[in-house]
């Protein structure tokens, strides 16, 4: 089956298209199933629908900014190597509320070597992948905003570091998929094709699980030692799973050390963890054509049904390892550990207008929930939802406007916990309040290797509380301002 042409924000990159699936057998089909060019983005890039088998588009050399690269692109493809490049630059400014008004830079440099094996040395159906980030800047949320939710995918500490590092191999007809290496997981699980498209770090990897696991568990910039398998059944179904350890950076939970310090290098190849399961069963539709006719316009949609359970152990977030409240002024401030976590999840991508059949202009929905324990998790509830609209600014037919909003609901322990500390008086922040933000983003293809995205962002009850813990002054509504500058080389 070949998959629908993806939203148009994608092909503001339509040479990159290219470069997503540059490995091809003969007759046009992938050989193996290589990643994303952009699975080495956190968020600000919208995917195709997980589909079993693409079909390459013709080659552009207009789609990268060194284009064939005097021929170097060429000969390395015949050879079986694709090396692809991309560059993100972002600057932010805090408008008003939060800790400190005022402006901060980010950006990343990443880097894809991909070695298909049929083509280098005969062995079907394999694909090596080595992939590496140079992240610089500051944080904004962390120094000026305050939030839980990062204004940007890229806010991450400085490093330059190995991503990922794994081989695929492909098994009848890879209809069976299996990578077995250093694996990040966001990049194919808990994905929503629609929230890809925003900046904001909550509509990628959330908070459910970058707040919950060791490290926020294999998720950009980290990976993790696993295998994972995806299988489709039937041209519309796809079946995930992996298994990693859970802890990239052998850290403990909680450290005063930055994970991108106890792991500068993303060398670490963690074994000491616990161990992390996760599934996902991802349903491809087409609302449209199953109650009307073929010439009805198409409206895809992906729904996808998934969960995680991690035999590590995770901390109480109200009672210490003698069984006192954490918050007292006696406590050992050690909690109590409990054994496992588990999380399970949803996600719908949905088109719900398309202006004719085949036409550019379309609008699509996302939702995506998360739900886990309340006794060892600090976020026990989560939801985010949007909409895009598709080559909707006349005659810029690639251009994406999307607006979304999210927010994550704190577990019941954490609650209980600020309420005694506001009862026993040791702490400034007072009662937990769900963080709430809304997005409004623009994305603009200047040229096919060029992406230009202005970016809004809104947060109430900023950081979850009312208070700065560390002064007791109020904290302000946050308004953020920021645009993303993204290249192909």
């Amino acid at each position: 089956m070949k998959a629908e042409r993806p939203a148009p924000a994608l092909r503001r990159v339509a040479g990159l298209l290219a470069a997503l699936y540059p490995l091809t057998m003969g007759d046009g089909i992938l050989a193996a199933t290589p990643p994303l060019v952009t699975d080495v983005l956190p968020s600000g890039v919208p995917l195709p629908p997980p589909t079993p088998v693409e079909v390459q588009p013709p080659e552009d050399p207009g789609s990268e900014l060194l284009g064939e690269a005097g021929g170097a692109r060429p000969w390395l493809a015949r050879h079986g190597i694709r090396i692809n490049m991309q560059d993100v630059e972002e600057l932010w400014g805090l408008a008003s509320g939060g800790l400190h008004t005022g402006p901060t830079y980010d950006g990343m440099t990443a880097v894809t070597l991909m070695f298909d094996t049929e083509r280098g040395f005969g062995w079907p159906d394999g694909l090596l992948n080595v992939s590496a980030l140079q992240i610089r800047g500051r944080s904004l949320t962390g120094e000026r905003l305050g939030a839980v939710n990062a204004v940007s995918g890229y806010d991450a500490g400085r490093s330059t570091r190995l991503f990922e590092l794994w081989y695929g191999q492909g098994f009848f007809a890879n209809l069976l998929d299996v990578r077995v290496g250093s694996i990040d997981l966001d990049t194919e699980f808990l994905v929503s094709q629609n929230a890809s498209f925003f900046l904001n770090s909550s509509f990628g990897w959330p908070l459910s699980t970058s707040s919950n696991l060791y490290s926020g568990g294999p998720s950009w910039p980290f990976s993790a030692l696993g295998v994972r398998a995806k299988w489709t059944p039937i041209d519309q179904l796809v079946l995930m799973g992996a298994v990693t350890d859970d802890n990239p950076t052998r850290g403990p939970f909680y450290s005063a050390i930055a994970p991108t310090q106890r792991d500068p290098s993303g060398t670490a190849f963690s074994t000491s963890g616990g161990t992390l399961f996760i599934g996902e069963a991802q349903l491809s539709i087409d609302v449209a054509r199953r109650i009307a006719d073929q010439a009805t316009p198409s409206l895809s949609g992906t729904w996808k049904l998934g969960g995680l359970y991690d035999t590590g152990r995770f901390p109480d977030q109200r009672y210490d390892d003698h069984g006192g409240l954490l918050a007292a002024p006696d406590s050992t401030g050690q909690p109590r550990y409990h054994r496992d976590n588990w999380m399970i999840y949803m996600v719908a991508d949905q088109m719900i207008w398309r202006a004719a059949p085949g036409s550019s202009k379309t609008i699509s929905l996302f939702v995506r929930a998360t739900a886990n324990d309340g006794s060892r998790n600090r976020f026990s509830t989560e939801i985010q939802g949007g909409v895009t609209f598709d080559g909707m600014v006349p005659g810029r037919t690639d251009d994406t406007i999307g607006i979304a909003w999210g927010t994550g609901f704190y577990g019941s322990r954490a609650i209980d916990n600020a309420r005694d500390a506001m009862r026993l008086g040791t702490s400034l922040a007072g009662a937990l309040k769900p963080e709430q933000h809304i997005e409004v983003t623009y994305q603009a293809a200047v040229t096919p290797y060029l992406i230009i995205q202005p970016d809004f962002q809104y947060f109430w009850h900023v950081g979850g509380t009312s208070f700065d813990p560390q002064t007791g002054r109020p904290i302000g509504n946050g308004a953020v301002l920021g645009v993303n500058m993204t290249t192909t080389f």
